[in-house]
């Protein structure tokens, strides 16, 4: 609101600037963003799992399973930590641009795998290709206990999109890899309509797959024949255990997604992502060990039902009538995932273009306000991904080397973050990133497809960030910061007189302080030092700045909306000091100011002896003509 009571409408680069999200995303709704992806992956890991191992599968679920509640057990420190966002990108970030640029690159990669994957496996589901299955049932021998080596000749012939000697239906139905194909150039036309709301397609995502898993468990458990069930070898040679380990770590991504919603969530963030993390986690374990063991118990074969492993088990032991929703709801759920993937792959594009790590042309809106070049760009890759492989195997070890590099890089440098406090959650955190970058060597040392394809990605995304900060530097451009400071000064700002609220990081002083400047008809001069200690590094990736401290553009940016709806001219000033007094008072000679504002607060003697303290160094250092003023909190300047 305005002096005057009316609202006003906010200029272009502040209102993109201010256009934060409430916080109304509830543990629940969190809970359902995240089942979706972790939930829905049991759809094709169980079949790849006993792909890889037989039997001896249970044990690499178990596996998974446990690595699943460490990474869960991860990302509630990281969501505590980064309550305003703390995916591998915003994380990245604080450290170093470019190791938020390879973060958010990785999930490019994995983002884009995920939806050449649900597309494909949705219509296996559906039905499509199944004769190709058959066939293989027919022919493989088989299957033993012992964990093998995945190769290309192993994973199964690929079906080629076009089939000799076949009706153009027949061909169609016969080829997931083309059916997938058009799905997604579907759903991203559907998708430049306008932004769509992740919440409604997760609940569904996460109803349905409760619904499909309960049933078959509930039918299931009560005819396996638990005396002469054979659980595999756990006992075998390490290098095959841990291949194959390697091989199913798929149900991984979803967890980056929670850790970028901290930012709408309700607060206190850190309960609200644990309940929903915590109920996900144990859920998934427990119900993907039970399913494992209904598989082993049926012993499907090798390869024969990789893609559609639920719907097997859902006709073995319920019957055709429990099938088909298996195989309508599976189908659904991926493809309900492919959507969710192409909205992440837009949002990461275009973020990255907003924050100029990528041409600015991605930010362009059509007239329904989507992103279309960068929603033109969730959609080809992934076709492009489906028009050289389309087999499930395949498909799989691309997602988990794109996943698996994000999570690492994220758990890595929250090791060393400060808020993570104990040396118990550091040591675990380093551990568990370990563990991760060795996951992902693993995959990139025997994985020639997956390696190549991150380092397309890679190579690309680079090049354009190259591209981008080489232009910005032949025709520099001022950050969407600058150009809304730039809107909102009236011709004659520094000709008035000003005021210096000398601000804690907190606008909590914003009130009494446009009180005072709208009273003097005087522009506020809004500081925030960065007091920086004596052995602090810095590099031209660390150097603090306008541009790189997120805490001051958000600072800056509630002032700017606050002075605006008040009248008053804001005049941001950032700086670093060892001396915060010090600097404050050059601030103030700099600027010529009339008065310099502190807050206060009604807190406890320790805190009003500091602020004190403060105040009387900030006197002693300004000339007589330029008085200290203090604000109190209640409003009564």
């Amino acid at each position: 609101m305005n002096a005057s009571g009316d609202s006003k409408p906010l200029p272009k680069a502040l209102s993109l600037l201010s256009s934060e999200r409430p916080r109304n995303v509830s543990w629940f709704q969190a809970g359902a963003l995240l089942f979706g992806d972790w939930g829905t992956s049991r759809l094709y890991v169980l079949g790849l799992a006993f792909l890889v191992a037989g039997r001896s599968s249970f044990w690499l679920i178990a596996g998974m399973s446990l690595l699943i509640l460490a990474v869960g057990w991860a990302y509630t420190q990281i969501c505590r930590i980064y309550a305003d966002g703390g995916g591998v990108y915003t994380a990245g970030r604080q450290r170093s641009a470019i190791v938020g640029v390879i973060g958010a690159l990785l999930l490019f990669a994995d983002y884009t795998v995920t939806a050449s994957l649900s597309a494909v496996e949705g219509f296996h589901y559906f039905g499509a290709g199944k004769a190709d299955t058959e066939q293989v049932q027919a022919a493989e021998p088989p299957a033993g206990d012992d964990i093998r080596r995945q190769d290309e000749t192993l994973s199964g012939a690929r079906e080629p999109l076009i089939g000799p000697g076949e009706t153009a239906l027949a061909k169609l139905w016969a080829s997931p890899g083309l059916l997938g194909i058009l799905a997604i150039v579907l759903i991203g036309g559907l998708n430049l309509l306008g932004p769509k709301h992740s919440a409604g397609f997760a609940l569904f995502a996460a109803v349905g797959m409760i619904v499909i898993t309960l049933l078959i468990v509930v039918f299931a458990l009560p005819q396996i024949d638990w005396r002469h069930l054979q659980w595999g070898r756990l006992w075998q040679a390490p290098d095959r255990v841990w291949y194959g380990f390697v091989y199913i770590v798929l149900a991984l991504s979803g967890v980056e997604a929670i850790a970028n919603l901290t930012g709408v969530m309700k607060r206190p963030v850190y309960k609200t992502a644990q309940r929903s993390i915590w109920l996900c986690a144990i859920e998934v374990a427990v119900f993907n060990l039970l399913l494992a063991l209904i598989m082993i118990s049926l012993d499907p074969g090798r390869e024969a039902h990789k893609e559609d492993m639920l719907a097997y088990m859902a006709r073995q032991y319920i019957g055709p009538w429990g099938e088909w929703p298996v195989r309508i709801l599976g189908g659904l759920l991926l493809l309900s995932a492919t959507n969710t993937a192409i909205g992440a792959l837009t949002g990461t594009i275009y973020v990255m273009s907003r924050d100029d790590e990528l041409p600015r042309v991605f930010q362009g809106l059509n007239p329904f306000g989507a992103p279309w070049l960068a929603t033109f760009v969730a959609t080809v890759v992934p076709v492009s991904v489906l028009l050289f492989v389309h087999d499930l195997t395949t498909l799989a070890s691309m997602y988990a080397i794109g996943v698996v590099g994000a999570v690492a890089i994220n758990c890595s440098l929250t090791t060393f973050h400060p808020r993570l406090r104990k040396w118990y959650r550091k040591a675990a955190m380093a551990g568990l990133g370990l563990l991760l970058i060795a996951i992902w060597l693993t995959l990139a040392f025997t994985k020639w497809h997956a390696t190549a394809f991150v380092a397309i990605v890679l190579t690309i995304g680079l090049t354009l960030r190259g591209l981008t900060k080489y232009a910005q530097t032949r025709r520099p451009k001022p950050s969407l910061l600058r150009q809304a400071i730039i809107e909102q000064l009236p011709a004659d700002a520094m000709a008035r007189p000003k005021l210096l609220l000398a601000t804690a990081g907190s606008d909590s002083a914003a009130g009494p302080a446009l009180r005072a400047a709208k009273a003097e008809g005087a522009a506020l001069v809004v500081s925030f030092v960065r007091e920086v200690a004596l052995n602090y590094k810095v590099t031209a990736e660390t150097q603090l700045s306008l541009e790189t401290d997120s805490a001051a553009q958000a600072l800056f940016t509630d002032f700017l909306e606050h002075g605006y709806k008040a009248g008053v001219p804001i005049i941001p000033a950032y700086d670093t000091s060892e001396n915060a007094p010090e600097q404050i008072a050059e601030l103030a000679a700099m600027y010529g100011v009339d008065k310099v504002l502190i807050g206060s607060s009604r807190r406890g003697a320790i805190h009003q002896f500091i602020k004190g303290n403060f105040q009387k160094r900030l006197e002693a250092m300004l000339p007589p003509e330029i008085p200290v003023k203090v604000l109190q909190m209640d409003g009564k300047a």
